[in-house]
């Protein structure tokens, strides 16, 4: 009982450390905050940071990884048998409203990653590639089950419009969040649907 009760504290002392430096990071940046910023914020010694973090820039990767995973999960939540068109639409409206969510209530994490990430070094360029690869293929399998229905095109390709969703709604939810006169949530999301199933055409 002692020894889950000591990883459960290890667990709950590295959270705490992710947590405070998700702050000092959204607050200073990455490249102005420090390890000595992260543990003041934590409540916690320096040395303790070292125990579960080599240096700043492994904490960070964390983070990008933690949004990486959650905007994955909510592509991955769309697979499976679907029935009819009007249970794909379902699921997409699901997974639009999901997405909007997400970068509604991870601000700060979207502002790491499309912010402070940028041209930071290779390891972390060869993260943000694999991470769009993986989503691309989980989108153009989505697309596909489209195509088998009948709402998308048959002449397209899947990873095409794959791509073009992902850039679509991703400039878009990152523009509502510093824009007032983008829609209100649910118009966004229904917009984001209609976009994604017919274009702007009329």
């Amino acid at each position: 009982m002692s020894e889950e009760r000591g990883k459960r504290g290890r667990d709950e002392r590295r959270s705490q450390l992710l947590l405070a430096a998700r702050q000092v990071f959204a607050s200073k940046g990455y490249h102005a905050a420090t390890v000595d910023d992260i543990t003041r914020a934590a409540g916690v010694a320096k040395g303790t940071f070292y125990l579960y973090f080599d240096e700043k820039r492994a904490v960070f990767y964390e983070l990008i990884r933690t949004f990486f995973d959650l905007v994955t999960e909510v592509g991955g939540a769309f697979a499976g048998e679907v029935p009819d068109r009007a249970e794909y639409v379902r699921r997409l409206e699901v997974a639009a409203a999901r997405i909007c969510e997400l970068f509604r209530d991870q601000r700060d994490l979207v502002k790491l990653v499309y912010r402070e990430s940028m041209g930071m070094d290779p390891e972390l360029e060869s993260m943000v590639r694999e991470f769009y690869r993986r989503i691309a293929r989980l989108e153009a399998e989505n697309v596909q089950l489209g195509i088998d229905l009948g709402l998308y095109r048959a002449d397209l390709h899947p990873l095409v419009v794959a791509y073009a969703q992902i850039g679509m709604v991703e400039r878009i939810l990152l523009g509502q969040l510093s824009d007032r006169s983008f829609p209100a949530e649910p118009d966004l999301v229904r917009q984001i649907v209609e976009l994604a199933l017919r274009g702007a055409g009329r």
